[in-house]
């Protein structure tokens, strides 16, 4: 099947996305800058991608006074494309003005292209530009037709598309355009004059430009002409001192250039002569490299500090804002240390406070905005601030609230998010950290923070009051569960997940298997849940970046990274747990009744989303202690191993576990991530990029950050939200994690290989060796 590429050309608002939206009858705007879609034209299916460019991404060399097509946006190679659409908005003049640069570009490229007028739903009585009169004007006689679209008529819309990929085929065969009848029948037959005329001269010009252009034209003709096709735009007012039309006459002595500032402003664009060109007309376009396609310069990379905070204290539009607030404050330390990101946030509150042409509730607006962020940094992060230095510049801060009634709320919210969780943690000294000075400045700021403290009442509030808005107020910035659950951060999560490690405290036996086969299988599904969901909650959103970042000497120190080894030690433990459970018995058909069972616990592990421990079960069913068991396995029933079949493809690695990834993302919360692969995701995100980039290294690489965000903000978002009807089981937690067994692989296997041998028929063999704990 071949393939098309066209380019959806026009300004931000022009109607590109919708456009988009309605040739490919989806139910919103496609998030992407491109899409792909098929379409028949004479019994063929073709492939067609399109792809959004704004006109501001077209280059304009002073040097050779040509009008580019871009080779990268936003350090993105842009494709190259077979035809284009040029979309402009009917009720924006703006949207016509940089239409004649694109034209410029299109024709140099020798691209067929259509013009297309959106948003024509609206009563043409409303319109701002003449439709009729763009359509009709010189610049676009390249255009093989016209089209107006509206929202209410998706078929106009996918009726252009057909038209300019009819338009790409015969371009890539070389063969006369065909033309499109939509709005002007005589410019079309025009166009068909000079397209057999193009094609055969292999010209990269549509239409050659005039040699006489820059010579200067006289009133009388000036006149004429601007008398003639004034009507273009309606309402169209004076141009700025540097709109494109002055650029246009500085840039080059070939425009036309006109004394009326309210002339049509298409009279004055540039045409410039073959010689600003790359390569002449006779050089055709199949023999240009791809290098020479386009001169222009890849962007900066990186970004600067300072754009980075701004964009953390602007006004949240939409949901990419709110990730980016949460992303920053969780990867900022890999860049910066607490004390600068807050140095800058309180000299742009500064500054906000020291306008004088900002209105009071504007102002005020914006500050609460700020201070919000702040108070969302301290409670999400509070040892960033135990350094003293740190911690004496908030003090200050928050007594400077103190004193402005509108703002009391918010300071005493940071007092008691900062009460008695200011101690030093992993936090504090991670990554870009504050440094500590010396001993006499450490005890000089330790005597003028109790100072402070007590000045503010940092702690005389009331236990029970403060405990319980802290209760309240957590969900709101730190995004901790709620509902029935009774734990309500982190640490109360990791004292509880403490007491989840394994301990051999029963033996293995005959009676331990009666009573986990009388067992439900939603109990045991629920209770591995609930301690999958604890473990999974006790680690806080850093230690997963710590524990990919970190050397082994420094990840020793890392207090809290025992809370991932935990979940993972966990794991490690349910795979083991349920290979010994199987080959506990003596019997194939015993030995099937349990695999049976742990194959409906994985079904149920899967309803209830909670991978981690859907991952960990079939770690342990799949092992090859128990997959080379074909007797046991012919005993399960056909209809739970089908079942169980699905489970197995949905936790598979092919095409880097793209199966689960998929189920993840659509996944409805409660949910448990698979936390190996999110780990081994990190890895390639932490030593795939490096974090400063630019020609000094002074500018941060957010794209790596964006990344480690894309692996994050899901883990952020399901720790947000609790399994609600999870009831502890004493029975069935001390079956999961009080049994004595074997953990080593070999002596699994050895019991796997006694059971049933390669050559094994079945039969029962007293003089196999028993499990070890039965003499004990």
């Amino acid at each position: 099947m071949e393939s098309f590429t066209i380019a959806v050309i026009g300004s931000a608002g022009a109607g590109k996305s919708t456009f988009i939206q309605k040739v490919l009858g989806l139910s919103r705007p496609p998030i992407a800058s491109s899409a792909s879609v098929r379409l028949v034209v004479d019994n063929v299916t073709h492939g067609v991608s399109l792809f959004e460019l704004d006109l501001e991404n077209f280059d304009q060399t002073a040097s050779s006074q040509t009008i580019q097509w871009p080779k990268q946006i936003n350090g993105h190679i842009v494709p190259r494309p077979d035809a284009a659409l040029v979309l402009y908005d009917v009720t924006n003049t703006e949207s016509v003005r940089p239409l004649p640069q694109a034209m410029t570009a299109i024709t140099n490229a020798g691209l067929p292209s259509i013009l297309v007028a959106c948003k024509c739903e609206i009563d043409e009585d409303d319109w701002v530009v003449d439709a009729d009169g763009v359509a009709g004007h010189k610049i676009f006689k390249p255009c093989i037709g016209t089209y107006k679209v509206s929202y209410d008529k998706p078929d106009v819309s996918r009726a252009c598309l057909q038209a300019i990929l009819k338009a790409a085929i015969a371009y890539r065969k070389g063969t006369p355009a065909p033309p499109s009848h939509q709005c002007h029948p005589n410019k079309t037959a025009e166009h068909n004059e000079t397209a057999p005329r193009r094609r055969a001269q292999s010209a990269v010009n549509l239409e050659a430009p005039d040699t006489s252009a820059g010579r200067p034209i006289s009133q009388q003709s000036k006149h004429s002409r601007a008398s003639s096709e004034l009507s273009v735009l309606r309402s169209f007012g004076t141009p700025h001192t540097e709109s494109y039309r002055a650029r246009a006459s500085k840039n080059s002595g070939q425009a036309y250039r006109t004394e009326k500032p309210g002339a049509d402003y298409f009279l004055d664009v540039e045409e410039s002569d073959s010689e600003g060109q790359t390569y002449s007309d006779e050089i055709p376009i199949l023999q240009r490299s791809e290098e020479s396609f386009v001169e222009k310069q890849p962007k900066m990379t990186g970004v600067p500090m300072a754009e980075l905070v701004d964009r953390l204290l602007a006004l949240r539009l939409s949901r990419a804002d709110n990730n980016f607030s949460d992303i920053f404050l969780c990867l900022y330390r890999k860049f910066t240390t607490p004390t600068e990101l807050f140095a800058a946030i309180l000299a742009r509150l500064d500054r906000v406070r020291d306008d004088k042409t900002a209105h009071y509730l504007s102002k005020t607006a914006t500050q609460l905005r700020i201070i919000e962020v702040i108070a969302k940094w301290v409670s999400l992060y509070p040892g960033d601030f135990a350094k003293i230095s740190t911690r004496k510049s908030l003090f200050e801060f928050i007594q400077h609230l103190s004193a402005e009634p509108i703002f009391s709320v918010a300071s005493q919210q940071m007092r008691r998010s900062l009460r008695r969780r200011t101690l030093e943690d992993d936090d504090t000294g991670w990554a870009t950290s504050d440094h500590s000075g010396s001993e006499y400045d450490q005890e000089r700021l330790s005597r003028e923070m109790k100072e402070l403290s007590a000045s503010i009442g940092m702690f005389q509030v009331d236990e029970d009051h403060d405990g319980g808005l802290e209760a309240t107020l957590l969900p709101d910035f730190a995004g901790q569960p709620g509902g029935q659950v009774q734990f309500h951060s982190y640490d109360e999560y990791e004292r509880e997940a403490v007491s989840l490690e394994p301990a051999d405290l029963h033996p293995m036996n005959k009676t331990r298997y009666h009573i986990f086969m009388d067992l439900s299988d939603d109990e045991i599904a629920d209770e591995l849940t609930r301690i999958d969901w604890i473990l999974f909650s006790s680690i806080r959103i850093r230690d997963f970046v710590r524990y990919v970042s970190l050397s082994s000497s420094q990840k020793e120190k890392a207090t809290s990274l025992k809370n991932v080894n935990r979940m993972i030690n966990h794991f490690n433990h349910i795979a083991k747990w349920v290979a010994n459970l199987i080959l506990l018995r003596d019997k194939a058909k015993h030995r099937a009744q349990m695999l049976e069972k742990f194959m409906n616990v994985a079904i149920k592990l899967r309803q209830l989303n909670n991978y981690n421990g859907l991952a960990a079960v079939l770690a342990g069913i799949n092992g090859i202690a128990i997959h080379r068991l074909a007797q046991t396995r012919q005993l399960v029933s056909a209809e739970v191993q089908k079942r169980f079949a699905r489970a197995v493809i949905l936790m598979s690695t092919q095409k880097s576990h793209s199966a689960y990834r998929l189920a993840w993302e659509n996944s409805p919360l409660p949910r448990i991530p698979f936390v190996p692969l999110h780990l081994r995701d990190l890895v390639n995100a932490e030593e795939g990029s490096k974090t400063f980039v630019g020609p000094n290294g002074e500018r941060v690489n957010w794209r790596k950050f964006e990344v480690l965000g894309d692996v994050l903000l899901p883990l952020m978002k399901s720790q947000g939200t609790a399994y609600p009807n999870l009831v502890k089981n004493m029975l069935t937690r001390e079956l999961i994690l009080g049994c004595r067994m074997p953990t080593d692989d070999e002596e699994i296997y050895q019991r796997s290989i006694e059971l049933e041998s390669s050559n094994s028929i079945g039969v029962f063999d007293p003089a196999k060796k028993k499990f070890p704990w039965f003499a004990k």
